[in-house]
C-alpha cells in the first residue's frame, strides 16, 4: 500500500521535523564588526520556485509562526483518493479468493470519502513557539480551500464572541464552549448509508430513529436538527467541601458543581421531561426549572434540568444554576481569563479553558483517598506527571476561516511532543510491535503458567507422601490434602486446572490438564 505509507510518512516527517533552510541576507554596506548594524542582519527563508511549490503552501503558512521549536507543512491533496484506489485494488484481488468479500468490492470508496467531506482537506500545517515563560503558542491549520462538505461542514459558521462565558463564575475551574451543527452530521451519515446500502436503507435509518424517539417520548430527529448552535460546560470546584460516592468504600471527591447549556433543543427536551412524570416543575421569569422527584443517593448533588427559550440547562444543583445566571461579574471579567483569551483570539467557534484550580482539585483525590490500591495510585500519579506543572490557565480555540480551520492554543507543552508520540504510537508502528511482541508474550506466559502448576503439583505430592506416612495408606484424595487444617491450607488454580480430579497413588506420577488442553506432569 504505497499511498498509505506515503500518507503516514509525509504527515509524521513533515510535521515532526522542519526542513526550512535559513540564510542571512547581505547588508547593503559593510558594517563595522561588533556594531549594532552587524547584529541587525535581515533573515530570509529560501522557498522553492513557484512552479515547484505546493499550491496550498502560502495559504497555510500565513496562519503559522515560523522560527519556533516546530514548523511543519504537508500537502495531502488527493492522497485519500489514491488510498481509496489502492484499497479497491487490494479488495478486488482478495475477492477472487474470498467470494464473500464481493459486496465490499462493489463500493466506491472514493465517493464515500467525498460524501464524508474528508477529501476537502488539501493540506495541514503546524507550528509551536516558546514564549519565554515555559508556555508555548501552538497552531494547527487544516486547509480546505473553498466550500466544505460533509463532516467538515458540521463545525459551525463564522467565528464570533463567546455566548455563554457569562455563566462561568470568576473562580471556575473549567469552561468550554463549542459550535456544532449535528444536523449536518446526521445528513452526512444518512447519505453514506444510502450510498453503501441503497436509498431504502437510508430511509430505514430515519424510521428507526423516529421509532426510538416515540418510545422515549422525544423526537430524536428534531433533537438532532435542533443541535445547531453553541453548547457550553462550566465546572466549579469547591476546595473545602467533599462528596462521597455510594458504596462501602465509596470514593471521596472534591465537591464539584457543573452547568451545561445547549442551544436549540430546549422545547424538544421539555416535552419529554413533562411526559416522563419524574420531575417537579417551578418557574421564575422565563426559566422553567425541573427537579427530580427522587433524590440521588449522593449527599450534596441535586441535579435538575431547566429550559429558557431554546436553551436547555443541566445542573448539579438549582442553586448553582441560579448563581451562574444571576452573576454580573464572572470569569469573563477576570484578568487571567482575558490574558488567556488574548493568546488564542476572542472571535472563535469554540474555546477550552482549564484553570490551575482544576488540576488542584484533581490532585486532591489522592489526599482524600489515602487507602487507594497501589496500582490506582501509580496510574493517577503517572497521569499527573504527563500534565506537567501548570501555574496559569491552559487555553485553546477553534476558528473557522474561509479557507480552513485554525486551532490555536497556549499550553505548557509544545505540539512537538504530541507529534513525536504520534510518530511512535501510530497504528502501523503499534501493529508491527504487536506482531513481534504477542507471540513472545504468549510463549513467556505459557512457560510461566506451567512452572506455577508444576510447583502446585510438587506441593501436592509432598502432602500426599506425608499423608501416606501418617495414615499407613497408599492412596489419597484432594480433600484429604488441602484445607485450613490439613497439609496445604489452600491451592489456587493457575490456568483453569482442576486438582480435585487427580487420584493420588503412592509411587505414581501425578498429572493435571489445563483449560487449553495442555498436560502438566510431575514425577516425585
Amino acid at each position: 500500500m504505497p499511498h498509505l505509507a506515503r500518507w503516514v510518512a509525509l504527515l509524521v516527517v513533515a510535521l515532526a521535523f522542519s526542513a526550512c533552510q535559513k540564510k542571512s541576507e547581505a547588508p547593503a554596506a559593510s558594517p563595522v564588526p561588533g556594531s549594532k548594524s552587524d547584529a541587525a542582519k535581515t533573515l530570509t527563508v529560501a522557498v522553492v520556485p513557484e512552479a515547484e511549490r505546493s499550491p496550498a503552501f502560502t495559504a497555510v503558512t500565513k496562519h503559522l509562526e515560523l522560527g519556533g521549536t516546530l514548523y511543519g507543512y504537508v500537502d495531502v491533496d488527493g492522497d485519500l483518493l489514491h488510498l481509496a484506489g489502492s484499497l479497491q485494488t487490494i479488495l478486488n484481488e482478495a475477492a477472487k479468493m474470498q467470494p464473500q468479500m464481493r459486496p465490499f468490492v462493489q463500493q466506491d470508496f472514493g465517493a464515500i470519502l467525498k460524501l464524508l467531506g474528508l477529501t476537502d482537506v488539501k493540506a495541514l500545517g503546524a507550528s509551536s513557539v516558546p514564549d519565554g515563560t515555559g508556555y508555548f503558542r501552538n497552531r494547527l491549520f487544516v486547509y480546505t480551500g473553498a466550500e466544505r462538505h460533509g463532516l467538515m461542514a458540521a463545525v459551525g459558521g463564522k467565528p464570533g464572541p463567546l455566548k455563554h462565558v457569562g455563566l462561568a463564575p470568576a473562580d471556575a475551574a473549567f469552561f468550554g464552549e463549542s459550535e456544532m451543527d449535528l444536523g449536518v452530521v446526521y445528513r452526512t451519515i444518512r447519505e453514506v448509508v444510502a450510498k453503501v446500502a441503497g436509498e431504502p436503507a437510508g430511509n430505514e435509518l430515519e424510521n428507526t430513529l423516529k421509532k426510538a424517539g416515540e418510545a422515549a417520548a422525544i423526537s430524536i430527529i428534531d433533537l438532532i436538527y435542533g443541535l445547531k448552535g453553541r453548547s457550553a460546560v462550566v465546572v466549579h470546584a469547591d476546595g473545602e467541601k467533599t462528596l462521597r460516592l455510594p458504596g462501602r468504600d465509596g470514593l471521596v471527591l472534591p465537591a464539584i458543581s457543573v452547568l451545561v447549556a445547549i442551544d436549540g433543543v430546549g422545547p424538544v427536551v421539555e416535552r419529554a421531561i413533562v411526559q416522563s412524570g419524574q420531575f417537579r416543575r417551578s418557574e421564575e421569569s422565563n426559566l422553567k426549572l425541573y427537579e427530580f422527584t427522587q433524590p440521588l443517593p449522593i449527599e450534596g448533588l441535586a441535579p435538575a434540568l431547566a429550559v429558557d427559550g431554546g436553551t436547555l440547562y443541566f445542573t448539579t444543583s438549582p442553586a448553582f444554576l441560579k448563581q451562574c445566571r444571576a452573576q454580573t461579574t464572572g470569569l469573563a471579567q477576570t484578568a487571567e481569563f482575558k490574558q488567556a483569551l488574548a493568546q488564542v483570539g476572542a472571535e472563535n467557534n469554540g474555546v477550552t479553558y482549564v484553570s490551575p484550580r482544576a488540576l488542584e482539585a484533581a490532585r486532591s483525590v489522592l489526599k482524600l483517598n489515602p487507602g487507594l490500591p497501589p496500582e490506582q495510585t501509580t496510574l493517577v500519579n503517572l497521569m499527573f506527571s504527563q500534565l506537567g506543572a501548570i501555574d496559569r490557565p491552559l487555553v485553546a480555540s477553534r476558528i473557522n476561516l474561509a479557507d480552513g480551520i485554525l486551532v490555536r492554543s497556549h499550553l505548557n507543552r509544545s505540539m512537538k511532543q504530541d507529534l513525536a508520540a504520534i510518530a511512535i504510537y501510530n497504528p502501523v508502528t503499534i501493529g508491527v510491535i504487536a506482531a513481534m511482541a504477542i507471540p513472545s508474550f504468549q510463549k513467556v506466559q505459557t512457560s510461566s503458567q506451567e512452572k506455577a502448576v508444576l510447583n502446585n503439583l510438587r506441593m501436592l505430592a509432598a502432602a500426599a507422601d506425608q499423608h501416606y506416612l501418617e495414615t499407613g495408606t497408599t492412596t489419597a484424595t484432594y480433600d484429604q490434602l488441602v484445607g485450613p487444617r490439613l497439609y496445604i491450607k489452600s491451592l489456587t488454580p493457575v490456568a483453569g486446572e482442576n486438582y480435585r480430579a487427580i487420584r493420588f497413588v503412592q509411587g505414581r506420577p501425578i498429572s493435571v490438564r489445563l483449560r487449553d488442553g495442555r498436560m502438566v506432569n510431575y514425577a516425585p
